[in-house]
């Protein structure tokens, strides 16, 4: 195994995300409890020495909720983060001093990984995703972002494993409980992927370099969405254009309030 990786939580109401190599463990985002970060670990055998740092995407607090107990039992764990979510988060960290800053096209070595931080589209202050390489295996984690930038799509391409939000059905939110801004927050380019644009992006990679790819579709609305309807949307979209999950993909959906399983690369 070069890379593990493992949702700990995928959805609105909290996100966090583990990628382990042979000589280290990284969380992308904490937005869970500490508890159930630390069960998490617990279950699938990752001490907590092993964790190196807490890579945050932004500051919305389903990415961050956890990180001031966190950081607080765990005085060996370091935060880092854009510059301007660096600044937004310095309240939820325990010791703001422990806030280290990775720019977006950046790298910053952990061990044997590689991660690099590339710039979305969401409504936060400086909002990042993350892929992270080791010896030739990529994980690479696309959520909240009204769209996805020819360079993050560029880093999606040659990544063994996706993560990719697919965070609503448009007919669904448009005709669902939410008020006006906020499905138009979430339907502009700084809100969220539908399920047809995430069907979309991903059929662009897979054009792109035609090659096995482990996909899993994330951070999935509880209002707007479902995920047998998001995996069908996207299943659908990728036939249209003649990849096969099973055949060209793996394609599975990140549960919102339970642990995954470990996918080994």
């Amino acid at each position: 195994m070069e890379l593990g990786f493992c949702s700990f939580a995928s959805g609105s109401s909290g996100n966090c995300y583990l990628i382990k190599s042979r000589e280290a463990a990284i969380l992308i985002d904490a937005g869970i409890t500490t508890k159930r970060i630390h069960r998490s670990l617990e279950e699938v055998g990752v001490d907590r020495s092993e964790i190196r740092g807490i890579f945050v995407t932004h500051e919305h607090s389903d990415h961050v909720k956890g990180i001031k107990v966190l950081t607080k039992q765990n005085p060996d764990w370091d935060v880092i983060a854009s510059p301007g979510t660096a600044t937004a988060i310095a309240a939820d960290v325990y010791d703001p001093k422990r806030i280290g800053m990775l720019e977006a096209g950046h790298d910053m070595k952990i061990a044997d990984m590689t991660v690099r931080s590339l710039r979305v589209s969401h409504d936060a202050a400086e909002p990042v995703c993350y892929s992270v390489s080791c010896n030739g295996s990529k994980i690479t984690i696309v959520t909240d972002t009204g769209y996805v930038p020819e360079e993050v799509q560029a880093e999606m391409t040659d990544s063994d494993l996706v993560v990719l939000e697919a965070n609503h059905e448009v007919n669904m939110l448009k005709a669902g409980p939410y008020p006006y801004y906020l499905k138009q927050r979430i339907l502009g380019d700084q809100g969220h992927l539908s399920n047809e644009t995430a069907g979309d992006v991903l059929s662009g990679i897979m054009e792109s370099e035609k090659r096995f790819r482990r996909i899993y579709l994330a951070h999935l609305s509880d209002k707007n969405n479902f995920p047998d309807l998001a995996r069908q949307t996207v299943k659908n979209i990728l036939e249209e254009h003649d990849f096969l999950p099973g055949r060209d993909l793996a394609l599975d959906v990140m549960k919102r309030e339970s642990i995954s399983g470990v996918t080994e690369l």
